[in-house]
Formats: structure tokens, sequence, C-alpha cells
């Protein structure tokens, strides 16, 4: 390639004859980009400093909310067996009593049996990387059929004289008291994994990375195990109730991640779209006999996804979806469950989500049943709580979910899983604590009840840049209930429109300073509220 040589003389000449127009040129996108500036800092200053106004639709009906949860897997198995009277009793008030969260929805783990005794050396359990405190029992009584064939199994589990219901015992005890305290109204029995004698790997999870590792021979045998645990576990434990529960199976949970292979750390079970909407074809049919046969009306929650949103690189939701709207039972399916993992509080997930849900399952609702901020440590901080309260008021008012769930009730871990910390220090004393997101839930899961239906609500902040997260739910006695958030750094002063008719409120707030508790404090409704920065505030009126 031949070189060309520009002297200083040319470049001199050409900037000579070309610099005032480089100049204009320049000059002129600055000043364009400073006109741009200038507008967005005002459209900003407008949004987030000017007096904002939400309006309230009474008569805009959404869902019918059903309530908030928790799960009660692993932790509350040891703490049953190892807590004191003092902490197992004021966990759960804190939990599902008047006094603390007051949730209404319960989660049962149904253990597949990584827990027993024969499996204590036997790979993943015996590595370093699986957390023995995730182990689960289950109430088959495994040890009589080590060695059985697949015949002798298949009829081993459609037996209940092949299940000891004193097992799990710490779990049982846990939910007794949960119970006792009148407020669930609705428990999911859920499982990880099928019964490691139903899968390929024998064990509760796949020997290999996305291996669907139930086999498919055994779809009716885990059909009949489930609904053998759930009946025994109702009849034994629900039958002193004033109130009897609604009571939901879920066979699977989180089907699309990996669930095998090295670095496996609890029960988990791989299945892909098709064998899976295979798999609830079966169970479908089995849970509508027994229901039948016995006078009972258990429920199937489906899918259990990982979360909603949508990948390129493997498969999501929208496949299982796909892969079961291929079977008559997807017709008898009012809503799917989904996790928030992933989506966080990002608006974006949830609107690719509800667009496609809204073009080619219209009418299919969502059931949000796990969450929590996956990264180490107990984040103390507002900031974790806000995120909390956005994850929450973003799936009930993008996605309409009808319900909404924590992971774990109880934690003992250093990792932002849990709702209520439980520690037993070196001494033996024990200890209960919380984080500031327990109060968060709390705006949502002690005031809005069972049955309320959230309305619509509008924001003159249409940019979203004021920092605003807001909802609002009507009661069938006319109490309205409208939480905000204010994610902002700065106070806000808020009209609330639409709410003409209401002249008393109790404000419930939960700020960044010094919060123990929820205050709590009676006052006349005028529609003008202040809202501090970083908090989150329910507004309980009536008239």
């Amino acid at each position: 390639m031949k070189k060309i040589k520009i002297s200083k003389e040319e470049i001199a000449t050409f900037f000579k004859n070309n610099g005032r127009t480089i100049a204009k040129k320049t000059s002129l996108t600055l000043l364009v980009l400073f006109m741009i500036t200038a507008i967005c800092l005002s459209i900003y200053s407008i949004a987030a400093y000017s007096n904002l106004r939400i309006t309230v639709d009474l008569a805009d009906e959404k869902q019918t909310v059903q309530g908030f949860g928790a799960s009660m897997a692993w932790t509350f198995q040891r703490m049953g067996e190892e807590g004191t009277d003092e902490v197992k009793e004021r966990s759960v008030e804190m939990l599902y009593g008047d006094s603390g969260l007051r949730l209404n929805i319960a989660r049962f783990n149904i253990g597949g049996g990584s827990a027993d005794s024969n499996l204590d050396n036997v790979v993943p359990y015996c590595n370093d990387w699986f957390d023995p405190d995730r182990r689960a029992e289950s109430f088959f009584m495994a040890e009589n059929y080590l060695d059985a064939s697949d015949e002798e199994l298949f009829a081993a589990f459609a037996d209940e004289s092949n299940y000891d219901f004193t097992r799990d015992a710490g779990a049982l005890e846990m939910l007794d008291m949960a119970l006792a305290t009148g407020n669930i109204d609705r428990i999911v029995f859920f499982a990880n994994s099928p019964h490691y004698l139903m899968t390929y790997s024998g064990t509760c999870t796949g020997a290999e990375v996305q291996q669907n590792n139930l086999k498919e021979e055994f779809y009716g045998a885990y059909c009949d195990y489930l609904l053998i645990i759930v009946d025994n576990l109702v009849e034994n434990h629900f039958s002193g109730l004033e109130n009897m529960p609604e009571v939901v199976i879920s066979p699977v949970n989180e089907p699309q991640w990996d669930w095998g292979g090295d670095g496996s750390s609890q029960e988990g079970c791989h299945f892909d779209p098709e064998p899976l909407a295979a798999f609830y074809d079966v169970f479908f049919d089995k849970l509508e006999a027994f229901n039948t046969a016995n006078g009972t009306s258990y429920e199937c929650d489906v899918l259990e996804s990982g979360n909603y949103k949508f990948y390129i690189d493997r498969k999501d939701i929208k496949e299982y979806l796909e892969a079961m709207s291929k079977y008559d039972y997807f017709d008898r399916i009012e809503s799917v469950s989904a996790h928030s993992y992933g989506a966080d509080d990002s608006k974006t997930h949830r609107q690719k989500y509800q667009d496609y849900i809204d073009k080619n399952y219209p009418g299919l609702g969502i059931s949000i049943t796990e969450y929590c901020e996956m990264e180490g440590g107990r984040f103390d901080t507002i900031e974790s709580g806000l995120l909390l309260g956005n994850v929450i008021s973003r799936d009930l008012t993008m996605l309409s979910a009808t319900d909404w769930s924590w992971w774990l009730a109880v934690s003992p871990c250093d990792y932002n899983d849990g709702l209520v910390y439980w520690d037993v220090l070196d001494d033996g004393t024990q200890k209960l604590s919380v984080l500031k997101r327990y109060y968060v839930m709390g705006q949502f899961s002690r005031y809005i009840e069972k049955g309320d239906v959230r309305v619509g609500a509008t924001c003159s902040d249409l940019t979203g840049w004021a920092g605003l997260d807001y909802s609002a739910y009507k009661r069938a006695d006319g109490t309205v209930v409208v939480v905000i958030i204010n994610n902002s750094k700065s106070s806000k002063n808020v009209t609330v429109g639409g709410l003409s008719d209401y002249t008393k409120a109790v404000e419930v707030r939960t700020t960044s300073e010094a919060q123990t508790g929820w205050d709590e404090k009676e006052t006349a409704w005028t529609g003008k509220v202040s809202l501090p920065a970083q908090s989150v505030t329910t507004y309980v009126l009536t008239k």
C-alpha cells in the first residue's frame, strides 16, 4: 500500500480554510447538547419536585388479591427440633400472628428423602457444596424398598401403610403452631424433587446438568405419593381447625434450572418443557380422580417457573407454556406460578411478560410464589427494604399477581433469604432478629387482606423520575388501602385524588430512620400527604 505524506504546511492551510466551518459545527453541536440537557433537567425537575398527584379509580377493578406468604422449608424442620419454646412461639407470631406479618399463605416443603441416612456418603450429599441443612426428610419408608423392582415400587408408593407420618416432626410441629394462629387460609404443599427412588440419578438432584430426573414410568407413582402425603397431613393436622384452609399441591419447582452435576446444593429436579407438560397431564387426571373419590377439592399450583424473564440461550417460561397449551388440561388452568428472581424490580421484564401473555394467553393469571434478594450478607438497609417493596408493588400492579410469597420464612444464614433470622450463639443462647425488609413486607401483608380488589391508580409523573411506586385496593366493606413507596432521597408532597368520600385514615410508615415497628397513627384524611425520603407508607382509609 502506498503511503500518503501530508506536510505541516498542508495541514495548516486546511485548518485556515476550514477552521471557521469546524468551529461553527462544533459550537452548534454543543448548543444542541446543552439545550437537550436543559430540557431533560427541566422535565426531571417538574417530575421529581413538583406537587405530584396520584389518582385512584375505585371503579377500575383489577385482580382480587389472595394474600401473602413465605416458605417453611429447611429451617423450620430444624427449629422444630432444636428451637426453644420461646423461639418457636415468637417466630410463628412474627410471621403469621396478628402482631406480626399476618401472613395467610403457608408453603410447606414435602422432602424427597435426601436426609435418609443411607444417602450420607452418596454424591452429591457428601460433597462440600451440598448444604446439609437443605437435606429433607420424606414420609415414605424407603429403607424397606432400596432393592425393590419398579413394579414393587409402583405398588409401594400407592400404599398408605408405607408412609410414616411421625417423620419430619420438627416441620410438622411448626406447621401446627402456624395453623393455630387462625390466620392461615391457604397452604401450598410444594416439592423440590420427587422421591429419590423415582429418579434416574437415584438422588434428589440430577447426576448431570439439566437431566430430566423423574423417570417417565414413575409419573403416576409420583402423583400417588404426593396425594397420599397431602391427604394424610390434612387429615392429621387440619381436622380441629375452625376454618379449613385451601389446599394446593405444587409438584414441580423451578423446572428450567440445571438441578444436576457438580455444585448441586439442594433438592431439585429439572424438566424440559415437553416432559413437564406430559407429567401435568398425568397429574391433573390423578388429582381429579382423587378429589372425586374422596370428596376433596385439592388444587394444583402449576409451573413455579424460576422466573418470568425471557432468554435467548436457554428454555424459558414461554416454551413451558407452549408445551402445556397442547394438552386439554391447559384450558382448566386459571393462573401459573413464577418466581421473581433475576427480574428483581425491572419494569421491562414485567412488561415483556405481560405483553406476551395478553397476546398469546389472554386471561391467564400469575401467582408469585417465591423471591429473595440473592446476595450474601444481611442487608439491614432501607435500600434493601425498598427493593422488596418495589418488587411486590410491581408484581401486583404490572403483572396483576393474585398473591405474593417470599422465600424462607426463617433463615439461619448470613444471606439475604430470610424474613426472620434465627441465630444460635456459642453459649447456646437463641435469638431472633429482623431487617428493614421485614417491616416493608408488613406494609403489604398486614393491611392488604385476602379478597381485597386492586383498583386502578395513575400518577401525574408520567416519566417515573419522581421515584414513586404506588398501588390501591378496596375491600368489600368500603375500606381502601393505598401503599406508596418513595424511592427518592428527597421528601415528596403528593395529592391523592379519587377518594374525596373518605375522611379518616390510619397512616402506617416505614422509614430509614430508627424504624423498629409499624408506626401507626390515626389522622384526618385530606388527600394531601407528605412522604419522607426513601420510605414506604400505607394508608388505610374509611369514611
